[in-house]
């Protein structure tokens, strides 16, 4: 019994070397793991801090699948670095997460990973990217629940490797930070690799997102401002109310009557209102920015922001000068359009209230969209963000000249944001 037990061990330590020798940039990952074999048990798990194999699973395959361990541990390793954690997923994002993963270790393509299948596996992972739009596994699933049941059997026939009901809050474990540090290792391993790690970079990028707040774009455009009324910072109570007393309307000191403010006097919000644009994520952003803009002295006087809805043509412009206009505004707010995504016009209609005189100080523009518009060719004199809200997690491509700002629906109506 213990020379089958030593015997494990080895073929574990084996795998692990043989995988750390041809993907070195997973050697970090790898190393953060301990390792058990657990007797009588006919499969595999990793809970975040432990890959847990079984010694029915190992004796049992091991002979026919040479590559069985090391392929096995990577797999482990994605799931964990890309933030595959719940051990309570519905079964169609589990096997969504395998497929990526799976797709992962094909490209890559080297001798201690490869297993037989490897084209017919390519060709179902691409054929469900292509029709999600991105290999992003809340993505996938829409298109894996209108596959049928035989449809869905062979696919977890071809990527199913471990047991994910095993699995832990593998986010606690700092593989957040694992992932960067694995994208930048790829990244210095890609020419050794030959393209082969394109993929796995690709699917890093998304994962790795740098994470803002859109808000803080809006605060970018506070400037300071002074404007005449009493700082009660500096109002000093003790000699304004001698003078009073002394004196009758004569106080002493008089309060001072410039505050320095946070201000921004023009803004422009367009909305993208084509077929797919869905009410409720559009109101909430709305509400949102205006709250960021009432701090920066929207409602007090002098400051504008225009509320603009579009498809591929403009079909409304409303002015927010103060809360009440909001507020009636969102009382009565309908989606106007329908039609396809053109971000053109907008910029047009913007240009002309410039030209005009209507818009004298604009300090920017963002554009709320869910698709994919016509660009202007030309950069505008004011600084421009495009918010996408999408689920999809699709990798937009927007102008140099445009900051490119991802919320997801659930994040945006849980006041939690993604900028990419």
């Amino acid at each position: 019994m213990e020379s089958e037990s030593g015997a494990l061990e080895d073929a574990v330590s084996a795998g692990v070397n043989r995988l750390c020798l041809d993907l070195g940039f997973m050697t970090r990952a790898v190393m953060t793991l301990g390792r058990m074999i657990e007797p009588d048990y006919d499969g595999y798990h990793c809970d975040g801090t432990s890959l847990v194999f079984g010694s029915d699973w190992i004796l049992s395959r091991q002979s026919s699948e040479p590559n069985l361990i090391p392929r096995s541990i990577a797999h482990s390793i994605l799931h964990c670095i890309l933030g595959h954690s719940s051990p309570t997923n519905d079964p169609l994002l589990d096997l969504a997460e395998d497929i990526v993963v799976g797709y992962i270790l094909d490209s890559l393509d080297v001798p201690c990973i490869r297993t037989s299948g490897r084209d017919d596996r390519m060709y179902a992972a691409e054929k469900i990217f292509k029709n999600a739009g991105s290999p992003v596994p809340k993505a996938m699933v829409e298109v894996l629940r209108e596959a049928s049941q035989w449809r869905i059997t062979d696919y977890m026939r071809m990527f199913h490797v471990d047991n994910h009901r095993g699995r832990e809050s593998v986010s606690d474990m700092g593989w957040s930070e694992l992932s960067k540090q694995m994208m930048v290792e790829v990244e210095g391993f890609s020419q050794k690799l030959e393209g082969r790690s394109d993929a796995l970079l690709r699917i890093l990028r998304i994962r790795n997102r740098r994470r803002h707040d859109y808000r803080a774009f809006l605060r970018k455009f506070m400037t300071r401002r002074s404007s005449i009324r009493e700082n009660p910072d500096e109002f000093d109570y003790i000699y304004y109310s001698y003078g009073l007393r002394m004196y009758g309307n004569l106080p002493l000191i008089d309060s001072v009557e410039y505050s320095d403010n946070p201000h921004v006097e023009e803004f422009v919000i367009a909305i993208d209102t084509s077929g797919s644009t869905m009410k409720g994520p559009v109101m909430r952003f709305i509400e949102e920015a205006f709250d960021v803009l009432r701090q920066s002295g929207l409602g007090n006087g002098g400051s504008e922001l225009h509320i603009i809805q579009c498809d591929d043509e403009i079909r409304s412009d409303v002015i927010i000068r103060n809360e009440m206009d909001m507020k009636s505004m969102m009382g009565d707010f309908h989606i106007m359009g329908g039609g396809g995504t053109d971000f053109r016009p907008v910029f047009r209609y913007v240009d002309g209230l410039r030209s005009d005189g209507a818009l004298k100080n604009l300090k920017g523009l963002m554009y709320f969209t869910d698709g994919m518009g016509t660009y202007p060719e030309t950069r505008p004199e004011y600084d421009t963000a495009f918010v996408f809200c999408d689920d999809g997690c699709r990798e937009r491509q927007v102008p140099p000249w445009a900051m490119r700002i991802t919320v997801d629906t659930d994040d945006l109506m849980t006041d939690s944001v993604k900028h990419d």
